[in-house]
């Protein structure tokens, strides 16, 4: 096969093409400079702008969460501020808009994003703690008030957030700034850089057009070499390869046709392609696809064509053709190649029974689960119509009774009130547990910082004078349904909050490792009474429990809730402990569902 070769008039033609081409970029690559160093100024300018639009916005929030507070300040003090109510209300609506305003403007940065999600959710705890203590004043209940007042202040802190974004905005403000001034001393070097390219694109032409010459006699020994070595290849390649005529009659074949095909002879040129192989390639749905193929110049592409032979007496091939041009001039041919599928035929063929098999048990194993969860659900709600008339007639026992009850007929009656109790938050349990396996994961950003600090200040809300040592590491941001996630952190810091309730230095900590195949590990690490791991196994079951209920309060269903959770993310739970001194739920979640977190600020 001969490589085509440019006859003089056709590279007359080229040559003024190019000389045309270089010549309009000569005039369009100045103007394209110019327009393009006007439009980066332009563009740095708008930039800087923005940076001091954030700033402002941030500060303006600021001010405004500063007056609002200061408001309730002057309440509680009892040196009210004339107009107080209108300036808490109009601030109060005004505080969501310019978070959103602050968001809207920081949309191009991702990093800043997550800032003013973590600013948000500090904004939003801010103020519902402060509308707590301006319901508080207006009950005249100044200590608790104040003490609404003082958590705001402590638990949502927005100094630091705030700073956060504006010290990043300022940075951006000083690298914009610059960029500034730096495309304007680039505008002015545009017009002196746009004249020496058209120098360049000058000379570049001459130089080009004194190369061609040579170039085209060294294309020339390249292509005699390039069709020898074109040869060489196609006779080694491992697929079978036709080399036709416009009457699909035999020019060519490389060595593999020959073998595959028993041409081993002396080559058969002018014969027809169907009468080669001994009949393998009479089919005359290929025949006319062919024809379409040398006639029509469409192309061929993965025709599926079984034939007899090889190791089973049947083999399966693919094969594509396409009409190219023959080296002897303006006359065409069809090049066809032909690539062996039996084996992967057989192992789709397998790959197929064995899905069909695997589709089968899944939905065997689906129908199960659904009707065990049908089932938990049916008798979780059927069960509380007697459990209220339990509860509801001993109490009206317990009243017909009065004063004439024995001691021995009181703890009765309190045995089937407590037991009622414990048998509602049982069935309210599990049907929590039903829930969790049938409603649809909601996916979203998770901030996990955020969710741990906001259970965190749930569960130890109830800890009174207890001291709790706290240690929590930088989480990442993670892709899952945020409801459920809470809950999962509620249940462990819960967990962990009361199994050290005996400890008078209690320590919990909170933090993130590698895992296996890049999955994300969370740990929630205590100092509590821990548990024997020769009942590990038992943990994460449906009202398992490894210590008394009277000893610690709970249904044992909040676990198993974290492993159904977690499981259908896509992720395990284990725990590691050792008897009184503490114990470590971990659970993860997988590579896709994990990112790091930007922020870089630990709850």
């Amino acid at each position: 096969m001969a490589w085509p070769t440019l006859n003089d008039k056709t590279e007359s033609r080229l040559r003024i093409a190019l000389l045309a081409i270089a010549v309009l970029v000569s005039v369009l690559l100045p103007f394209g400079m110019l327009k393009r160093s006007l439009e980066s100024g332009r563009e740095a300018e708008d930039w800087v702008t923005h940076s001091s639009e954030v700033k402002l916005a941030v500060f303006e929030l600021m001010y405004l969460l500063r007056d609002i507070e200061n408001v309730l300040l002057a309440d509680y003090s009892g040196t009210a501020i004339a107009n107080g109510a209108t300036v808490y209300a109009n601030g109060r609506a005004r505080v969501p808009k310019l978070v959103e305003r602050v968001r809207e403007l920081t949309l191009d940065s991702a990093d800043q994003q997550t800032r003013v999600g973590a600013l948000s959710n500090t904004v939003e705890g801010r103020l519902k703690l402060l509308d707590e203590a301006r319901d508080r004043l207006a009950a005249k209940h100044f200590d608790r008030a104040g003490e609404a007042l003082q958590q705001a202040r402590t638990l949502f802190a927005f100094r630091d957030p705030a700073a956060e974004i504006l010290a990043h905005e300022q940075t951006l403000f000083t690298a914009r700034a610059a960029a500034a001034g730096k495309t304007r001393r680039d505008t002015r070097f545009a017009t002196i850089a746009a004249f020496l390219a058209q120098l360049v694109l000058l000379g570049s032409i001459i130089f080009v057009s004194e190369r061609q010459v040579q170039r085209r006699l060294s294309a020339e020994l390249r292509a005699t070499a390039a069709i020898a070595q074109s040869r060489a290849i196609v006779q080694h390649v491992r697929e079978p390869i036709l080399l036709l005529d416009d009457s699909l009659r035999l020019l060519a074949s490389n060595t593999a046709f020959r073998e595959v095909y028993g041409e081993e002879g002396e080559e058969r040129t002018g014969v027809a392609y169907d009468l080669l192989g001994d009949g393998a390639w009479q089919d005359p749905t290929l025949r006319q696809r062919l024809a379409d193929v040398a006639l029509r110049a469409r192309e061929l592409w993965d025709h599926e064509l079984v034939q007899p032979g090889g190791a089973d007496g049947e083999r399966t091939v693919l094969v594509n053709a396409r009409r190219i041009p023959l080296p002897n001039g303006d006359e065409k041919g069809v090049l066809l190649t032909v690539n062996d599928i039996t084996s992967r035929k057989r192992s789709e063929q397998r790959i197929l029974e064995l899905n069909r098999e695997l589709e089968t048990r899944i939905d065997q194993v689906s129908e199960i689960n659904r009707e065990l969860e049908s089932f938990s659900y049916s008798v979780s709600h059927d069960l509380r119509a007697p459990l209220r008339h339990i509860s509801g007639f001993a109490g009206k026992l317990e009243q017909h009774i009065g004063d004439d009850a024995d001691p021995t007929t009181r703890h009765y009656l309190e045995v089937i009130a407590s037991s009622a109790r414990r048998m509602s938050s049982l069935i309210e349990d599990l049907l929590l547990y039903s829930h969790l396996g049938r409603n649809a994961l909601r996916l979203q950003p998770v901030d996990m910082n955020a969710l741990v600090a906001e259970m965190r200040a749930v569960v130890g809300s109830d800890v009174g004078d207890r001291r709790i040592d706290w240690r929590v590491g930088n989480l990442p941001v993670v892709y899952g349904d945020e409801g459920m996630l809470r809950q999962v952190w509620q249940n462990l810091l819960g967990n962990a909050v009361k199994y050290t309730g005996r400890r008078a230095d209690a320590r919990i900590e909170v933090g993130v490792e590698p895992g296996d195949a890049g999955e994300t590990v969370f740990f929630v690490r205590d100092n509590g009474i821990g548990f024997d791991m020769e009942y590990a196994g038992k943990l994460f079951g449906v009202f398992q429990r490894l210590h008394k209920s009277s000893d610690f309060p709970g249904t044992g269903i909040g676990l198993a809730n974290v492993r159904r959770i977690i499981g259908r993310h896509g992720g395990r739970t284990w725990a590691e402990a050792v008897p009184d001194q503490g114990a470590t739920f971990r659970f993860s979640l997988p590579a896709d569902l994990a990112r790091p977190n930007p922020i870089g600020t630990p709850a």
